[in-house]
Formats: structure tokens, sequence, C-alpha cells
């Protein structure tokens, strides 16, 4: 009967499409509702169909819920034939062209909302943090380097920070702002030794193994893929190096989705763990500050096995 349920939940073709996007990516309802242009209720009438025959899997953050396609036994397998199938029939592919469509202008509107507030990004992090120096408690642990990375580098203050005890620093982030900030504000000091990138943390314009230390400083929770900077990170570090991941632990304020574009409510320890450990680093240790409105930052260093 498990079988026959599978089937009778693929037997209707919106929910076809609904999986195969969900395949691509993981969705919430209102994603799924822009790319599809159908209404909320008969989308989510058809998620919980998908739900209730164990063919998708959702998680709760705060306010919002994200839906994926599930990986585990016979739904997986399913799930990769549907792919395989539809793969150039109408309407699925133009679903996934429509998916990459609002992923990429999605993402541009995440770069013009970052070159718009880059001038006034000290004050907002201040806001977020209250009194904690995370940029000092980062600098502690990263160590002396002769390379390290600064992975979503915003105004270029930790990059800064960093070239005390580092030959060289490497400055990425995908606003065009945010580095002009960084560049400014780094000549003003008269440091030398950093080099500033355009490009995104899921794919870096960092060669392998370049660097012995990689940070990640407050920027998962706006990332669609979070894992995939990780995973990044995990390439351009050499063996026996260290990467320094700084982020909110997880919580229920939604004001920071709606001001500041946060599109995680931060991360649990046991999600950034996984991620430590599923690209190839050892878990060390962490710390913990207490942020403004009672938000918590934790600092997690790991070492490249």
């Amino acid at each position: 009967m498990e079988t026959v349920n599978y089937f009778k939940a693929l037997s209707d073709q919106t929910r076809l499409r609904i999986l195969k996007l969900l395949y691509k990516r993981e969705l919430n309802v209102n994603e799924i509702v822009s790319i599809l242009d159908m209404g909320q209720s008969r989308i989510s009438r058809h998620l919980k169909i998908l739900s209730d025959s164990f063919l998708i899997s959702s998680r709760k953050d705060g306010l919002w819920v994200f839906y994926r396609a599930c990986d585990s036994n016979f739904p997986g397998e399913l799930k990769k034939l549907i792919d395989l199938k539809l793969e150039k029939e109408e309407p699925f592919s133009l679903d996934i062209v429509r998916l990459d469509k609002y992923i990429k202008e999605r993402g541009e509107k995440g770069k013009e909302y970052f070159n718009s507030i880059a001038p006034d990004w000290k004050n907002i992090r201040a806001k977020i943090l209250g009194n904690i120096d995370i940029n000092s408690e980062i600098v502690k642990v990263t160590g002396i380097c002769r390379c390290v990375a600064d992975l979503g580098c915003g105004n270029g203050e930790l990059v800064g920070q960093l070239l005390v005890k580092s030959e060289k620093v490497i400055g990425v982030d995908r606003s065009p702002g945010m580095l002009e900030e960084a560049g400014k504000y780094l000549k003003s000091l008269g440091r030398e030794g950093f080099d500033l990138r355009l490009g995104e943390l899921a794919h870096l314009p960092v060669r392998d193994v370049e660097t012995d230390c990689a940070v990640i400083n407050m920027v998962l929770h706006y990332l669609d893929d979070p894992s995939a900077a990780v995973e990044e990170a995990g390439r351009i570090i050499k063996r026996g190096g260290r990467m320094v991941i700084a982020d909110l632990e997880n919580h229920r304020d939604e004001s920071l989705r709606i001001n500041y574009g946060h599109r995680w409510l931060g991360f649990s320890r046991e999600t950034i763990l996984s991620w430590i450990s599923m690209n190839g680093f050892s878990f060390k240790k962490s710390k913990s500050f207490n942020a403004a409105n009672g938000l918590n930052v934790v600092i997690y260093i790991a070492e490249k096995i």
C-alpha cells in the first residue's frame, strides 16, 4: 500500500511539477507560488499530499516552512527517475527555467540591498551584535597565517584586523558596493597585503588550497544554501588549516528577515557541526556570546583533516 500511495501522489501534474522543483532546491510556499504562478491554497494542498506520502519533507524556520524532496530509499529513487524522465518535457523544463530566473533575480535584489546599505553596514551590525567585538574574538582564534580568506568580507573591518597576523588576506564579497567600502577603509589604514575579490561564497574566486585559514563571519544566515559556502571553504583551505564560523544561534526574531534580509533565523549547533564534519573538518571548540535583543552569537573553530 505504501508504494500505491507514492504513485497516487504522483498522479497529478502539479504535484510532479512541485516535486521536480524541490528536487533542484529547497523552497518555501511563497517561492513555489511565485515560480508556478498558482494560488497559495492550491500549492499548500498539493504540498500536504506530497508530505503525507513522504515524497517531500519540511523544516520550520521561524514563521517560514521550507520543503525539499526526500532522498531516502524508494522516494529518493522515484525522485531521481522523475527528474531524468521529465528533464526536457514541458511544462517541467520551463519550470526549471523559471526557478533559475527567480533565484537569479533574488540574488540581484540581494546585491542591490547590500550595495545600498554598504555605507551604513557598521551601524547595522551594531544593532544586531550589541557590544560584542566579534571581529577581535575571531582574530584571537585564527592564529598566525600566511594567507587567510574572509568570506563575505563586507566593509573590510575584519580584513584590516586579520592583516595584523597574516601576510595576505583575501576578502570575498558578492556586493561591489561592499568591496568599494572595504577598499576605501583599508587604504585609509595604510594597510597592504589585502586582495579584494568579487564573487559568490558558493563559487569562490579562490584556488584550491590557496589559504591556510578561512573565516565566515555573520554571513551564512543571508545565503540560500549555507552548506555550499562551508563546502567551498573546505576546497580552498590546506590540510591542517583552520576554518572559523561565526553566526547567530537559532532564534525566532522575524524582524531580522523583514529589516535586514536574513534568510535563516540562525543555526543550531547540530547543523553547523554537521556541515563541518561533512566537508572534511574536525571540530575543535566553540564559544558563545550574548548579542543584542536576546540573540546569541557562536564562534566555531574547525581544522581541515
